[in-house]
Parts: structure tokens; C-alpha cells; sequence
């Protein structure tokens, strides 16, 4: 999806007070077909599972359905990621599209006419819902794999730090107080396929051990999988599991033994981190999982990230839980 919301809207703002007239009349009109196009869609219930639904008037301005098996009401948003949203899909899909490509929260806000907290809320909403889903459903790796770790410093961004504190605070996009490795940054473990899934997770300060390495790949790696590494003995404990094979791709002069892949997603990584001038560490996973669904994916993305936010399998969360729950504390 291109900016089309925020291009209707700026065409809209310069436009003579006749000329926004006409066009509320034809956005009017186009409304009702739609809404004569949706009288025949009636969703399955969220709380039965059941098809027995009848429509049941309208709530807060979204279509209201009732069951007649369970006999329990329902909108057409109830228990996705964007229950109670006064926002309809357009607006959703640009501010997924600007998470995406990294355009500021500031800059959302203002070409969709929002206040900043509603975009960030919506944005966390959306990264929250990632997460939750990856939690349930871990990404999967297989074939040829390469491996590697990258170090995100790291970032106490929004919040005050304490009196006494082990570090004096610094500026967003400021440098480590200490040059080379050291506990200020954070080790993301990742993965990439060579033509398809990646996946990264913050696992600590510093390198990264067999635990570490064990805790991201342990699960997500199928059997028969080929791991390329750059040699660093904790992959080995892959390599015990008997489910895939560890290479060391600096060992062979062969161009096929090589982990560009995965370097360039840490690329990716790193350049979205300076572009925000640091992401709060709280929330890195979050975004590690937004970076590891997005890359190499063509705008569809956008679509199949509304999908998930919009199904009805208990996606709902409220703005409390995305500030709280899952957060990254190492």
C-alpha cells in the first residue's frame, strides 16, 4: 500500500471549501455502495466458533452482529488487535506501512491528522500483535541458513533514569561511553534462509553463549537444516542436537560458504536503529520481529500484518498490556 490515505488527505487541504464539498459527496456515495456491498457478510461468532449470526444494528459506528446459538453480541471488531479503535482500515494500513518503512511516529501523525500518542499507541498495537503471534507460533527455519550475531546499544529512551544510576544519561544517537564490546550494548542472535524466513532476538549484554544460541535456534531450526556461522564455537550446541549441521563458513574458499545474507539483515537492523535514533531496549524484540517479517517481503506485507490484527482469535489487547507485558528486561 502507497501513501494514498496521506495524499487524499494533503489534496484535501488544499483544496477551496466547494471543492471539499463535492468530494465529501462523492466519499459519501461511495461509502454507501460499499456498506450495500457488505450487507451480505456476516463473520462466524468470536465467542462460539458458530455461523448462526444475524446483524443487530450498529455500535459506535461499526456494523453489530448477535449469535443465536450463544445468544452473546458482538461488532465486527470484537477481540482483534483493534477493538475499540475509532480508526477504520485505511488509516491502519498507513500506519502499518509507515511502521514497515520506518517513517516517524511525528510524521504519521501528522499526515493522517492524529496526536502522536494515538500513532504510538496504534504503532505498539501492531508490534505487540507480532509478538504475540511469534510467541505462539515460532518462525520457522530450514535448508540453508546463515548465522550471526550483531550489537544494538543499548537505550533507555522515554524514561528517566534513576539517581546513582551505573551510566550518566546520553543524548538519542550518542556513542557508548566505553569504545570495542562492552555490557552497554545488547547481542541480537539471528537467523536468515537463504530465500526466505529470518528471525532476531535480543538474548543479552555481550556475546552471545550456548544458552543464548540454544534459546533462539533451538526451536525455530527443523531437521536437516544447514546452519552457516562464522565459526563461533556456541553454535556447536546445535550440532548436538543432531537436528542440522553447523558450517563454518570462514573456513572454505567457496563463495557459497558465506553469511552475506545475514549481515545484510543486520544492516537493515542497525540502519532502522540509527534512523530512530535508538529503539528502547524494552522494545527491541519487538521491533527485531517487525525487521524479521518485513525483510525481503513486497508491500503484501502490509495486507497479511492487517489480517493477523484483524482476525477474531483473541487478538485484542489494551494499551497497558503493549507497555508492559513481554518487554525486554536484560
Amino acid at each position: 500500500m502507497n501513501n494514498s490515505l496521506s495524499e487524499a488527505i494533503e489534496i484535501l487541504k488544499r483544496m477551496p471549501e466547494k471543492g471539499v464539498e463535492k468530494a465529501l459527496e462523492k466519499i459519501r456515495e461511495i461509502q454507501s455502495e460499499i456498506d450495500k456491498e457488505d450487507r451480505t457478510k456476516v463473520p462466524g461468532c468470536p465467542h462460539c466458533g458458530l455461523e448462526n449470526v444475524i446483524k443487530n444494528g450498529r455500535g459506535h459506528g461499526k456494523q453489530a452482529y448477535i449469535c443465536k446459538s450463544c445468544g452473546k453480541s458482538f461488532v465486527e471488531t470484537t477481540k482483534t488487535a483493534m477493538e475499540n479503535s475509532h480508526s477504520g482500515e485505511a488509516v491502519w494500513k498507513q500506519v502499518i506501512c509507515d511502521t514497515i518503512n520506518g517513517v516517524s511516529i511525528d510524521r504519521t501523525a501528522e499526515s493522517l491528522d492524529l496526536h502522536h500518542e494515538t500513532v504510538f499507541n496504534m504503532r505498539h498495537k501492531i508490534l505487540f500483535c507480532l509478538e504475540q503471534e511469534e510467541i505462539a507460533n515460532p518462525t520457522q527455519l530450514s535448508g540453508i541458513c546463515e548465522a550471526d550475531e550483531t550489537y544494538i546499544l543499548e537505550s533507555y529512551k522515554g524514561k528517566k533514569l534513576p539517581d546513582g544510576f551505573w551510566r550518566k544519561p546520553r543524548k538519542h544517537g550518542a556513542v557508548a561511553k566505553n569504545p570495542g564490546l562492552s555490557n552497554e550494548y545488547i547481542c541480537v542472535c539471528s537467523g536468515v534462509e537463504r530465500d526466505g524466513a529470518a528471525v532476531a532476538v535480543a538474548v543479552n549484554r555481550g556475546t552471545a553463549g550456548k544458552d543464548d544460541v540454544n534459546q533462539v535456534f533451538g526451536e525455530r531450526v527443523n531437521s536437516g537444516t544447514v546452519i552457516l556461522s562464522d565459526g563461533a564455537k556456541a553454535y556447536g550446541i546445535l550440532n548436538e542436537s543432531g537436528k542440522c549441521s553447523v558450517l563454518n563458513a570462514n573456513n572454505d574458499e567457496d563463495s557459497f560458504f558465506n553469511i552475506n545474507t545475514v549481515n545484510n539483515f543486520h544492516s537493515v537492523i542497525k540502519e532502522r536503529n540509527r534512523a530512530a535514533r535508538g529503539f528502547a531496549t524494552k522494545y527491541l524484540n519487538r521491533y527485531n520481529i517487525l525487521f524479521s517479517t518485513a525483510y525481503r517481503k513486497t508491500s503484501a506485507v502490509v495486507d497479511a500484518v492487517y489480517k493477523k490484527m484483524t482476525d477474531m482469535h483473541n487478538r485484542y489487547n489494551t494499551i497497558a498490556q503493549t507497555q508492559s507485558q513481554n518487554l525486554l528486561e536484560i
